[in-house]
């Protein structure tokens, strides 16, 4: 998923050269938030590949659990809410930009 995020990115960098709406720096701080994208998803990936062996009966680990999969997935809301802000940006105005070059 990381690289289809990056795509998006690369999308939306190459639109915005061409109409300048977006800073370069919104830009790059996304590119740089990636990585703990990536770091959220080897979480993610050690939680679901954990859960077997979790004790069910135990209320503290599977509450524990439960906090730290609500933590990843809000996050990764927050990572994709900041693409999407971009994209919207972008998307307002492109086409009227780009019809009066």
């Amino acid at each position: 998923m990381d690289k289809k995020l990056e795509g998006i990115l690369d999308i939306l960098d190459k639109l915005n050269s061409s109409i300048n709406i977006v800073n370069k720096e919104d830009l790059d701080e996304q590119y740089e938030n990636l990585e703990d994208f990536r770091v959220l998803t080897r979480d993610l990936d050690i939680i679901l590949n954990n859960f077997g062996s979790l004790d069910k009966n135990d209320g503290d680990e599977i509450e524990k659990m439960l906090f730290e999969l609500h933590r990843i997935l809000t996050t990764f809301e927050w990572h994709f809410s900041e693409i999407s802000d971009l994209n919207t940006t972008i998307l307002k105005v492109y086409k009227d930009k780009i019809n009066n070059l």
